[in-house]
């Protein structure tokens, strides 16, 4: 009697369950490789957009070094300070042709940083500049508007999904010291920080940059003081309290009750005074052009 002969390959109900084992081992694979290269994309955004905001910290911080005063009548190297817009003016390094500047012979151009909260969740970093080719500059502009594409010449957006102000929260993007100056010429250092966030709301997603910058360009009102010493019937001036903040040097005017005396001297004696009280002044001023006075009576006995 011969044998039967034996039936190789798979049945209907195994190829079944293999084609379900293989879906299933395939599906799972192709979740976590998406789940990768969904975390690998946010991490790629989140990177740039780091990247974009120490981008535009360096550059602030390059054109603040390079801050030049606005004009030897006022102190201060800033000439607009707020917690979400900072305006100064520093000198173009890259002008296309020296016709670009015509009279304006430093090539001082102005510029503007502001933070646009429309949405709050996605706030934008954007930087304008003017340019001009007279001899002064243009007006300052009024407007707070961010951006302002009628009063500057261009604008430009550095950084995206800023979240300074996201939920209420009232963050500033600018830091000014020493604490408490609020005046452009009371301020010696600018801070900035920057909040960004690609999802708002997921937790350990928020990320934080903070650099502060020292101006070392600015032009600063100097302190006026002066002690007067009588020595038999003349008084001795001398004006050695008085400072310049920069340590720059100052030069000096003098006044008896009115009428300047003829010295430009940081110390000066005034001989043969009659008894009575004389009201003396001083006025000091720095190379940069900005004074300071002072006055007081003195009693000559």
């Amino acid at each position: 009697m011969s044998r039967a002969r034996a039936n190789h390959g798979f049945t209907l109900i195994e190829l079944l369950v293999a084609m379900t084992l293989t879906v299933i081992v395939f599906g799972a694979t192709l979740s976590v490789l998406d789940v990768f290269q969904n975390d690998n994309r946010y991490e790629l955004l989140r990177n740039e957009v780091q990247d974009n905001a120490r981008t535009s910290i360096d550059r602030l911080a390059r054109e603040l070094r390079n801050v030049a005063a606005p004009t030897t009548l006022e102190a201060g190297a800033l000439e607009q300070a707020r917690r979400y817009s900072l305006t100064f003016q520093t000198i173009n390094s890259t002008p296309t042709s020296e016709s670009e500047f015509g009279e304006n012979r430093t090539n001082a151009m102005r510029v503007r940083y502001c933070l646009n909260d429309t949405n709050p969740s996605n706030e934008v970093l954007w930087r304008e500049t003017q340019h001009w080719t007279e001899k002064t500059p243009p007006e300052l502009p009024i407007s707070t508007a961010c951006p302002d594409t009628a009063d500057w010449g261009k604008t430009e957006v550095l950084v995206e999904h800023i979240t300074n102000r996201i939920g209420g929260q009232t963050r500033p993007l600018f830091a000014y010291g020493p604490p408490g100056a609020s005046l452009p010429a009371s301020i010696t250092s600018v801070e900035e920080t920057v909040y960004t966030d690609l999802t708002p709301g997921r937790t350990g997603s928020e990320r934080q940059l903070t650099s502060t910058i020292y101006l070392r360009n600015q032009n600063r009102t100097p302190i006026a003081s002066f002690t007067a010493t009588q020595v038999g019937t003349a008084v001795d001036l001398n004006a050695s309290e008085s400072v310049d903040p920069n340590g720059l040097a100052l030069s000096y005017k003098w006044w008896d009750n009115g009428t300047l005396l003829k010295t430009t001297a940081q110390q000066y004696e005034v001989t043969e005074e009659p008894k009575g009280v004389h009201t003396f002044k001083l006025e000091v001023t720095n190379p940069g052009g900005l004074s300071a006075s002072t006055e007081k009576p003195f009693e000559v006995k």
